[in-house]
C-alpha cells in the first residue's frame, strides 16, 4: 500500500503486463523491492533502469524510448481501499 492508501496489483500480474508491453526490447524483473528493466541490446543507451514502482519504471522507459513496440496492452488499474 502506498502513502495514498492505494494498493498495487500482485507483482506477478504487473510483471506479466510489463513484460507483454516491453518484452520485445527489455527484460523486466521484480527484485522484491524494485522494478528493473534491462535492454536486450548491450550497446543501447540507458541500458538498465531501476525504479521503486511499476508506474515510475514505465514512465522512465517511455521518456527514454517512447511508446513500446507493438499494440497497447490493457493495464491493470489500482483499486482504492474503502475508507
Amino acid at each position: 500500500m502506498d502513502e495514498y492508501g492505494d494498493t498495487w496489483a500482485p507483482p506477478a500480474q504487473v510483471l506479466a503486463e510489463l513484460t507483454a508491453r516491453w518484452g520485445r526490447t527489455h527484460k523486466i524483473a521484480w527484485t522484491g523491492r524494485f522494478w528493473l528493466a534491462t535492454h536486450h541490446h548491450p550497446r543501447a543507451p540507458w541500458r538498465s533502469q531501476i525504479e521503486p514502482t511499476p508506474e515510475m519504471l514505465e514512465s522512465r522507459l517511455r521518456a527514454h524510448y517512447g511508446m513500446p513496440p507493438g499494440p497497447p496492452v490493457e493495464r491493470t488499474r489500482r483499486r482504492r481501499d474503502a475508507r
